[in-house]
């Protein structure tokens, strides 16, 4: 997915809002389990080299994250969400959900995403850092990009457990997420400290891909 033609959309805002929680996330593989939903989003708001880990080694996590109240996230043309996360050597798959603003039961959008091996051809990941960035263009389950200007509500995202991991037997096939962030907005404010991190790290200027939307 990461080796498409570039789309340019800048990132205008994180999903760092911790709705809730199913299950146990740490901060590390096979780490010891986080407390609280305050710990995790501690965690994936102050540091793009941090991740979420599912902590559990048979049973998958899931997060809801959401953007705030000062900003109405929607769908575009190309990719709508850039999700970072810590490649660890071994490829492995993220679940990812959207709920809309009047769906907050049933999401518009359902999708198993693979995070795919990092390698200096990608010009989409950060390798030198670990860091991968997958660009999503968010669909259904009939396979068809959702239409231009949904309001998205909040992220549900499955990592961790034995469908998620990947196939190696150390902890670099453990699934993690490290960021969420969307590229259409009707706010052009970007919170810190996050993009002072990214830029720090080199991500703000990646391109993200985006496959054009289908009618």
């Amino acid at each position: 997915m990461l080796s498409m033609p570039a789309y340019s959309a800048p990132i205008q805002v994180y999903a760092t809002n911790v709705d809730a929680t199913y299950g146990s996330f740490s901060a590390a593989p096979n780490g010891t389990a986080l407390g609280s939903d305050s710990e995790v989003q501690s965690i994936i708001a102050s540091d793009a080299s941090a991740a979420i880990y599912g902590s559990s080694p048979t049973d998958y996590s899931v997060i809801d994250l959401s953007f705030g109240n000062d900003v109405t996230v929607l769908t575009g043309a190309g990719a709508d969400l850039v999700l970072f996360s810590l490649w660890r050597g071994s490829d492995y798959i993220i679940g990812l959900q959207a709920f809309g603003i009047d769906s907050i039961s049933t999401p518009i959008s359902s999708f198993n995403y693979p995070i795919n091996t990092c390698s200096e051809t990608n010009e989409h990941s950060n390798c030198a850092s670990g860091i991968s960035a997958l660009s999503i263009d968010l669909f259904g389950g009939n396979n068809l990009a959702l239409d231009d200007g949904i309001e998205i509500s909040f992220l549900r995202l499955f990592i961790g457990g034995n469908f998620y991991n990947g196939p190696g037997e150390g902890f670099e096939s453990y699934s993690n997420f490290s960021l969420v962030g969307a590229n259409y907005t009707d706010s052009m404010v970007v919170p810190l400290p996050l993009s002072a991190v990214l830029f720090g790290s080199g991500l703000s200027l990646l391109g993200w891909v985006g496959r054009r939307k289908k009618r």
